[in-house]
């Protein structure tokens, strides 16, 4: 099998597959990942807490939520027990719980008090109760933090707000650095409608992604012919638009673009096959995305066909394997267990921890 890359565009949770695989499937893992969340959590916690993590590593998922909440019982202060007790209660969609293992280690974490707030309005985002999560964000005192304390003040519409705060958190470098200084771009803009496009670009950030692509629907429509970056906005929203199944308005922004971008004219029937596969059209969105073998580069080529993969998968199992079928990526096996083939899943996972409790009978 050929192998994929990550996706540079985030494609929705699956809603539908059982809460303790949904967060090592989703491309937003609020603690760090399902693979990265080791060595996140060790060196302390107690006996419990190193089970937990062996537990996590053999792909025993609810074993390991158990051992991190006994963790968090025995070391209440602990702030890697409570982090790992947040995790297992994320896994189980308890948000509540979450945020209450993580402050009841806030006060006693001396240094790592921003650490904590920062995970606590993470926590808060995966709950969607953007408040909590602008409080926390801004009371880390990290960089990080004043960046989703930006982006809430920006879907806010409080864009001085949002602006002040974008300008510390550039100073930061790093990823940090480089994600506000493109809201800055976008807020600094003299077209009024790009300005609004910074408030779209947060919704979608923070996770109000049916709700991003229709603020950003007339925006990117109605921007300037003259403007060069107007077919790669174009192309970018139709794509989001289409992986949140809002088929319409995907479609809409599609047919607005008189010209693909430079090389970027796969993108186009790209987008297009995935629109397919959003309305359950899985025998046109196979043909689509096949066609480009040989031409779309590689990677660019196997996230699009997963990203189809994963939203036809209910509506016509048969499309999703034709589509995900060949390729090795996390992304691919999310299809394929959405499509119901778990041996296909299996085969598809690369290794990790995903592969393992897949391997262990999913």
């Amino acid at each position: 099998m050929p192998t994929a890359s990550p996706s540079p565009t985030r494609a929705p949770s699956p809603a539908r597959a059982p809460a303790r695989l949904a967060l090592c499937f989703g491309l937003v893992a609020i603690l760090g990942g399902c693979d990265q969340i080791q060595g996140l959590l060790g060196g302390s916690g107690g006996e419990a807490a190193k089970a937990a993590e062996a537990q996590l590593v053999a792909g025993a998922l609810p074993a390991a939520a158990d051992g991190w909440e006994q963790a968090a019982l025995d070391h209440p202060t602990d702030v890697d027990a409570a982090s790992g007790a947040a995790y297992g209660h994320l896994l189980q969609g308890n948000y509540e719980a979450a945020d209450a293992a993580l402050a009841q280690a806030q006060e006693t974490a001396g240094e790592r008090q921003g650490e904590i707030r920062m995970r606590r309005a993470l926590v808060a985002l995966r709950a969607g109760n953007l408040e909590a999560v602008k409080e926390h964000a801004l009371a880390s005192g990290l960089p990080a933090g004043k960046l989703l304390a930006g982006e809430v003040a920006l879907a806010d519409g409080e864009r001085d707000e949002g602006a002040a705060l974008l300008k510390e958190a550039r100073g930061a470098g790093g990823e940090v650095g480089a994600a506000a200084a493109g809201y800055l771009d976008l807020l600094e803009d003299p077209e009024p409608m790009v300005a609004l496009l910074s408030e779209a670009q947060a919704l979608w950030s923070l996770g109000e992604r049916k709700v991003a692509v229709k603020s950003a629907d007339d925006l990117v429509r109605n921007l300037p012919e003259e403007r060069a970056d107007k077919p790669a906005q174009l192309l970018l929203w139709a794509g989001r638009a289409a992986a949140v199944r809002e088929v319409d308005v995907a479609q809409g922004i599609l047919d607005a673009m008189l010209f693909p971008p430079d090389g970027q004219a796969w993108r186009k029937i790209a987008t297009q096959g995935i629109i397919h596969c959003a309305a359950g059209r899985g025998e046109e969105c196979v043909r689509l995305l096949t066609q480009l073998e040989g031409s779309a580069p590689e990677d660019g080529l196997a996230d699009a066909r997963a990203t189809a993969a994963y939203l036809i998968a209910k509506a016509d199992g048969d499309a999703a394997r034709k589509l995900a079928g060949p390729y090795v990526s996390n992304a691919a096996a999310r299809a394929l267990y959405e499509a119901g083939d778990v041996s296909a899943a299996r085969e598809s996972a690369p290794e990790g921890i995903l592969s393992t409790y897949l391997g262990a009978g999913g």
